[in-house]
This record gives structure tokens, C-alpha cells and sequence, in this order.
């Protein structure tokens, strides 16, 4: 018996040419559809990473512009502080110098118009500053000539420390600490001149006051001013 006229003995060849020609086909099918599959996943992951990279970008760009706005956020405030420390020195020193011309300027003011109006030999001022050694204090003295500057202005000065020696009253002239009784610091100028002199107080001497002397031959009589004792930046006590 044959099919469509084919004899019977070729239909086991017919049946396996088309078994296998199906076969074909499947699997062409099946190969296509993975590959389209595959190349979905490959697109979907290849959107992503692009999507991962340009955040990242955008990420270290932006830690880029945050870092850059830091480092001159805190070279702003080290120039603020600095600039105010320096506008602060300048202020401190500006009023120092101010204080001095101050200073300075009533001096002179001094000596040439006095606010008394009295001319002459005069003290200006007394001092009294720490030594270089324990006890030992530095006695300043200034004196001016006001409003008279035709000639010079000669003499003696006499500084005299007043105070307790052991609870008992003392008094001590710059000449006896210097172990010369009778000496005086002597002076000669026109305008002015300060007189310095060291001395070193005796143990057990407590001064409360200075008396300060002056004589001149152009003096009807000594010029003579107490001041209260007091060294400068510290207490007698700690010498």
C-alpha cells in the first residue's frame, strides 16, 4: 500500500525527514527566542550600569563642589581670626603709643606752660621701680624747670624713705642705704632731667612714704613733696 502513490517502503524515511525537519524548526525557534531574551537582559543591564555610573559621576562631582566649599569656608574663618588678631595688636598698640604721647605731651606742657602757672624748679614726678636683685628697688626722680630756660638750673636732691624697721618707725636717706650719710644725687639741666639710683632696702625695713628734697641757689627754699610708697607692677613685700 503506498501514500499518495509512494510505495510503503520509503515512509519510514519520509516520517524521519520530517521528524527531523521539526526538529530543526523547534529548535530554531527556541535558539531565537533565548537570544532575543538575552539580549533584553544585556540592554536592561547595560541601562542600569550606565543609569549606576552617571549618578556616580554626579555623586563625586557633588562631593567634589562640597569639599572645595569646606576648604575655603575654614581658610575664610583662619583669615578672620588672624586678621582680627592682627586688627587687635594694632588697636592695643595704636592706644599704647597713644597713651604715651598723652604722656608725653603733658610733660612738655609741663615745662613749658604749667597749669599753675608757676615757673621755676620743680618735681615732676617720682618713681619707684623693682631691682635686678632681692630688696632692691630703683628710686626715679624727674625734675623740670617750667616756663624758665634762659639758664641752667643746678643742685642737690635729697630722697628720704619713710617707714617701720622691726615695728619701730625708721627713716633712711638714699645716702645711708648707700652707706654715704651726707651724700645728695646732684643735678644740673635747663629743660629737665630724670635721676636714677639703685639701692637695696635693709632687712626688716617696711617704707610707707618718700620725702623728697630739693635745694637749688636759685631756690628761695627747697622745694619738698611726699609721695606714698609704691613699687611699680608689685608690692614692696615680694623684694
Amino acid at each position: 500500500m503506498t501514500v499518495a502513490g509512494m510505495p510503503r517502503a520509503r515512509l519510514p524515511l519520509l516520517y524521519a525527514a520530517l521528524a527531523a525537519a521539526l526538529v530543526a524548526v523547534l529548535a530554531g525557534w527556541i535558539g531565537y527566542g533565548l537570544g532575543q531574551r538575552s539580549a533584553g537582559y544585556d540592554a536592561a543591564a547595560a541601562e542600569k550600569r550606565a543609569v549606576g555610573e552617571d549618578q556616580q559621576q554626579r555623586l563625586e562631582l557633588e562631593n567634589k563642589r562640597l569639599n572645595a566649599r569646606v576648604a575655603e569656608l575654614e581658610m575664610a574663618r583662619r583669615l578672620d581670626r588672624d586678621a582680627y588678631g592682627q586688627v587687635e595688636a594694632t588697636l592695643g598698640d595704636l592706644q599704647s603709643r597713644l597713651a604715651r604721647q598723652s604722656d608725653d605731651l603733658a610733660f612738655y606742657r609741663s615745662i613749658v606752660s604749667p597749669a599753675d602757672g608757676i615757673q621755676g624748679l620743680r618735681i615732676q614726678r617720682f618713681e619707684v621701680l623693682p631691682g635686678d636683685e632681692p630688696r632692691q628697688v630703683r628710686l626715679t626722680l624727674t625734675l623740670v624747670q617750667a616756663m624758665r630756660h634762659e639758664s641752667v638750673v643746678a643742685g642737690l636732691a635729697q630722697i628720704t624713705l619713710l617707714g617701720a624697721k622691726d615695728d619701730v618707725p625708721a627713716r633712711f636717706s638714699v645716702g645711708d642705704l648707700l652707706g654715704k650719710p651726707q651724700a645728695e644725687l646732684p643735678f644740673s639741666f635747663r629743660y629737665f632731667q630724670t635721676i636714677e639710683q639703685a639701692v637695696v632696702l635693709p632687712e626688716g625695713f617696711e617704707p610707707f612714704e618718700t620725702e623728697v628734697r630739693v635745694r637749688s641757689s636759685k631756690l628761695r627754699a627747697p622745694v619738698q613733696q611726699k609721695f606714698a610708697w609704691k613699687v611699680a607692677g608689685q608690692p614692696v613685700a615680694a623684694l
